[in-house]
């Protein structure tokens, strides 16, 4: 009897490992068919990029700076 309910028991986990791995498996192949879809049908310019960096490498203005240079001395000030 106990030998039969352990034999029940693998089969069912063998049944929902399986299960899993083929879901997981079709989740790869269909996330990678959108993602040669989209640059398909959507591709990225280059020349967007190229504005994105540009505009956050000029780091912050010196306006704050100073506040956060100013709040800084009034916290270590006040202890």
């Amino acid at each position: 009897m106990v030998a039969q309910l352990l034999l029940e028991a693998a089969n069912l986990m063998f049944i929902g490992m399986v299960a899993v791995f083929a879901f997981l498996l079709l989740l790869v192949f269909v996330v990678q068919l959108i993602s040669k879809i989209m640059q398909r049908y959507f591709p990225v310019k280059i020349a967007d990029k190229a504005v994105r960096i540009d505009a956050g490498s000029n780091g912050p203005s010196p306006a704050v700076i100073a506040a956060i240079s100013s709040a800084i001395h009034q916290y270590r000030k006040q202890q």
